[in-house]
């Protein structure tokens, strides 16, 4: 089990990178587009990615999970996987296209023309970028993937500065920019990893991966509802300027946490399935487990700077339209997505690896129905608070459902032990920045989170947390015997599976 902890914590470093470098560029979109876009264009432009995030999770999502969960299953036939996978989703952008024409005649719909035209483009390049991306995650080709990854943002931010700043074109300018750098990336990958992919569908595979898969994506898609259905209820009920300033509170929060949690989940899915499908059950819970331990020691300590933190962060990082918003809701946006993500990355795995999918949609659909009829409610009454307190209890809501019908699928422990550890170091760290709170220079805002992080990592060192001390007590000695055994030209010892991690 140290080798396969040592192997997914090799992964995880490898994805936090693939993931951080490119993160880091999207993330950068968010002061840099809150500078230059109002509040009413940065709702448009948010309410046109939420459509997208939308019908991208109804119509595509079940064919990027079923490659990930299947590629395993069809180590033997990877081309007919890939052609099947493939040609499935040029289908479905065909019948797009021709949807979509048919609203562009409808004359009721004129006003709505260039983002229907914006959104229908950036979705279609997104299905295939998203697929080729979890190609290269399901192999194992975490380098590919981070390339893709950071062309993609890179064009985003990029292109989509020069459209906004030096074209003019508003709201459009971020959506035309993440179009053209995704297209670069599908481009490329296509050409390296995809030349020789017939279009071509293997009916039986087909089948198997749409049982799997379609239940999937109708949950994901709910998910989306939950999460980007308070933008269109606070435009109805207040404007877009409203729904724009909770977007960028809500993409500033969601992504902070989302980037560090999908990290270790992207890691740990993958080497889940493949211990399920190679050694049992057990193999499984035990990667699981672990997995589940990393995302509270990263989300935890998160969602509590996130919340102690909020001044100086809002100061340094939004735009001045932005800022007393944003201060109202990061708080509980922050719990929200750790709910959310954890919920994903973890205990809907249970029904993943039953192959019993269908019950995360039922589990998706009530959470849905709860957060709808919240922010019904909450909204006239409390505004961008209501619907951040409607998002959450929804959250808690699914989550609960998820535990209890997941444990009849398929047990994932929990690590109540690492849970206490996590949370004293937590306390521990808030403790410590709570008087520093106010603080709004950027200086201080870096001394900050300088001053969290050693504080929380050295609670963890101290309680010994994944065995950390011994870990890096191995660590430190092997590389002094290897840098004596380089001095004598001996050959080298040390290896990542030298090191155990495990409690």
């Amino acid at each position: 089990m140290s080798n396969a902890r040592s192997h997914f914590l090799s992964h995880a470093g490898i994805y936090l990178l693939a993931r951080g470098l490119p993160g880091i560029l999207a993330f950068a979109a968010i002061p840099v587009f809150s500078r230059l876009l109002s509040p009413e264009d940065y709702g448009r432009y948010a309410l046109v990615i939420a459509a997208v995030e939308l019908l991208n999770a109804l119509l595509f999502q079940w064919t990027r999970l079923s490659l990930l969960r299947y590629n395993a299953v069809y180590r033997d036939q990877p081309d007919a996987l890939r052609s099947t996978l493939l040609s499935v989703t040029i289908l479905t952008n065909t019948v797009l296209v021709l949807v979509a024409g048919g609203l562009w005649l409808i004359p009721a719909l004129a006003p709505w023309h260039s983002p229907i035209a914006a959104g229908g483009i950036v979705l279609i390049v997104q299905s295939f970028y998203d697929l080729v991306c979890e190609q290269a995650r399901a192999t194992l080709k975490p380098w590919h993937f981070m390339l893709m990854q950071s062309i993609r943002s890179g064009g985003f931010v990029g292109l989509g500065l020069v459209a906004v700043w030096l074209l003019g074109w508003s709201w459009f300018g971020p959506l035309g920019g993440m179009a053209t750098g995704m297209l670069l990336a599908v481009g490329l990958s296509m050409g390296r990893h995809w030349r020789g992919t017939r279009l071509k569908i293997n009916r039986p595979i087909l089948a198997r991966l749409a049982q799997y898969g379609l239940p999937l994506s109708l949950t994901v898609a709910l998910a989306v509802v939950i999460g980007t259905c308070d933008r269109y209820l606070l435009a109805w009920y207040l404007d877009e300027a409203s729904a724009g300033s909770y977007a960028v509170a809500y993409d500033f929060t969601t992504q902070t946490l989302t980037l560090l949690m999908l990290a270790i989940n992207m890691a740990a899915m993958p080497l889940a399935i493949r211990a399920y499908e190679l050694e049992g059950p057990a193999a499984a819970q035990e990667q699981m487990r672990f997995n589940a331990t990393l995302l509270l020691a990263i989300g935890v300590p998160a969602v509590l700077a996130l919340a102690i933190l909020v001044q100086p962060l809002v100061h340094n990082l939004l735009g001045a339209q932005f800022r007393t918003a944003a201060t109202r809701i990061i708080p509980l946006v922050a719990l929200g997505a750790f709910l959310a993500n954890f919920k994903a990355f973890h205990f809907d795995s249970a029904f993943q690896f039953a192959h019993r999918t269908i019950y995360q949609v039922w589990i998706v659909l009530a959470a849905a129905v709860v957060n709808v009829i919240l922010n019904v409610l909450f909204i006239p009454r409390w505004g961008l608070e209501g619907s951040a307190i409607a998002s959450v209890l929804a959250y808690i809501v699914s989550i609960a459902l998820t535990i209890y019908y997941g444990r009849r699928q398929f047990v994932l422990p929990f690590p109540w032990k690492a849970c206490s550890t996590v949370c004293l170091a937590a306390l521990i760290m808030g403790a410590v920045l709570w008087p520093l709170r106010h603080h709004t220079q950027p200086l201080m805002l870096g001394l900050q989170i300088i001053v969290g992080v050693a504080t929380y990592a050295a609670v963890l060192l101290l309680t010994n947390f994944l065995n950390s001390r011994r870990f890096i007590g191995n660590y430190l000695g092997c590389r002094r015997r290897d840098a004596k055994r380089h001095a004598t030209n001996e050959p080298m010892t040390c290896t990542t599976a030298a090191l155990p991690v495990s409690e």
